[in-house]
């Protein structure tokens, strides 16, 4: 006897194997489900190659979705706007598409409402310009949303906005209308009650009004138990006021919520709104960076793990969403986090290789991730040619005190070691450290002259005497002097 509860076990059963095909196991470890609905899920994920998190969404080929996932995907791939998920690749094998997404920090804006219970107007403010910014980008792109919600708005530590969610996205041309009807009822306007066809970005707009109104009171503008009581309380676009809300603030509330959607206002009519004007609040519809002119430095770092360089280059420029796109999107997101470092470290050939089991762990070649507090190989690098100019190991040491030289073209410091020393290398007798008397001078002639000795004919004297102690310490200073033995090399345990 066939059941629901054997059809939900079915489904769960399809979704938990959406995420087991090689092709995307190679390149991605999953990890736990962050989302699920139907035949999608979306679980939050590592890159292999760079370790970086991502949100992986399989959506499993069916005909009754195929072709609103078909639109899905070309809409993810038009939009570039900070404040909307970025799409970095697209695997499609024979049973299942994923759409594998930069991963959004932070918590639901539902939550956050919750626990704020409702939020001062600055900050919903600042949210706001967000939304409008990016939900106009959207319409000027011809997309519309049609979820726009609480649940499908990602706000992290610093107030920044993420929106996410384009399962029921549209195209549109203006002037066109849209017939199918769907969205949170919660969020959905007039005319979609109605059943007419409606224009596509007045639905955003009066769903944005519903968010502002939730921000700024903790509650809906239309409560209800029923369908039925729903519909009539958005027919008739009545609602409360609380007292507390600012002038500016209801107003534009008022003018979002317009029952008439030839009444409400586009993204762009909002720009010279009073409310929006306070504290220099303003927003841009503009897009992410431009990928024509890739990065340099990640595409060497990009060469050091075994990319081309044409390949790169094809790939942005085409926008290809393949695995080099993915690769160069994350390193890039990586050097806005670092500040611009990059860690190059050599990996295996992605084209040549086959990615090694996670599970491998001794196998598996990828350094642990670098914490922001630490710094990078290049910085490393950097440093360390530095520490060899000051230590003498360039042409151009620094004395850390007056020590014996060994000529003035040739001096050193006594912690450096000795490289190499040249024949007939000439002493400099005028050298303060080591500078001999005259009288010594004489006593050298005088003796070389008469053939005498003073002590014994096995002790060398006067400037030969001197000439076996200068040769001895240099022996000395070249041989047994080393800069470990007088600064110790500080040993600290990684934590």
């Amino acid at each position: 006897m066939y059941s629901d509860s054997d059809d939900e076990s079915s489904e769960a059963s399809s979704v938990h194997s959406l995420f087991n095909e090689e092709v995307f196991t190679r390149q991605y470890t999953v990890l736990m489900p962050l989302g699920q609905g139907g035949t999608t899920e979306v679980r939050l994920s590592f890159h292999r190659l760079t370790g970086t998190p991502v949100a992986i969404k399989a959506l499993v080929k069916c005909e009754g979705r195929w072709e609103q996932i078909l639109l899905e995907v070309e809409i993810m791939k038009t939009l570039s706007h900070p404040n909307i998920v970025s799409l970095l690749q697209v695997i499609e094998t024979e049973q299942n598409i994923y759409l594998i997404m930069e991963l959004a920090q932070g918590e639901e804006l539902l939550s956050r409402v919750r626990k704020a219970g409702c939020l001062k107007e600055d900050e919903a403010r600042s949210i706001f310009v967000q939304l409008l910014s990016a939900i106009g980008y959207c319409h000027g792109e011809g997309v519309v949303h049609r979820d726009l919600k609480p649940d499908n708005i990602i706000v992290d530590d610093h107030g920044k906005v993420k929106i996410i969610d384009f399962g029921l996205g549209a195209r549109f041309m203006p002037g066109e209308k849209l017939k199918r009807l769907c969205g949170a009822l919660q969020f959905i306007p007039p005319e979609i009650f109605i059943g007419l066809p409606y224009d596509g970005p007045k639905v955003d707009i009066w769903a944005l009004g519903v968010i502002l109104y939730h921000m700024v009171t903790g509650f809906v503008p239309f409560p209800a138990n029923t369908l039925r009581e729903l519909s009539q309380k958005v027919l008739q676009g009545r609602y409360e006021v609380p007292s507390h809300l600012s002038k500016n603030l209801r107003s534009i509330i008022s003018r979002l919520l317009s029952v008439n959607s030839r009444q409400r206002p586009t993204a762009e009519d909002l720009l010279s709104h009073p409310w929006l004007q306070e504290q220099g609040k303003t927003f841009a519809s503009h897009s992410n960076g431009d990928t024509s002119f890739p990065d340099p430095d990640i595409m060497v770092a990009m060469q050091n793990i075994g990319f081309h360089a044409q390949d790169i280059r094809e790939s942005l420029q085409h926008k290809k969403f393949d695995e080099t796109m993915a690769t160069y999107q994350l390193l890039r997101m990586q050097a806005c986090q670092d500040d611009g470092n990059y860690d190059q470290t050599k990996l295996m050939n992605p084209g040549v290789t086959p990615f090694p089991s996670a599970a491998d762990l001794d196998t598996f070649p990828l350094p642990p991730r670098r914490r922001a507090s630490e710094p990078s190989l290049k910085t490393l690098v950097s440093n360390e040619q530095h520490h060899l100019r000051q230590s003498g190991g360039t042409n151009a040491p620094v004395s850390h005190k007056k020590t014996p030289t060994m000529g003035m073209r040739q001096k050193r410091s006594m912690t450096a070691p000795c490289i190499y020393l040249r024949r007939n290398t000439a002493m400099d007798i005028e050298d303060t450290s080591f500078s001999t008397s005259s009288r010594a001078g004489k006593a050298l002639s005088n003796s070389e002259q008469s053939g005498t000795s003073t002590s014994s004919s096995l002790e060398p004297r006067g400037w030969a005497k001197w000439k076996k102690r200068i040769g001895a310490c240099i022996r000395t200073l070249c041989c047994c002097v080393s800069p470990h033995n007088k600064y110790p090399r500080k040993v600290c345990p990684q934590k």
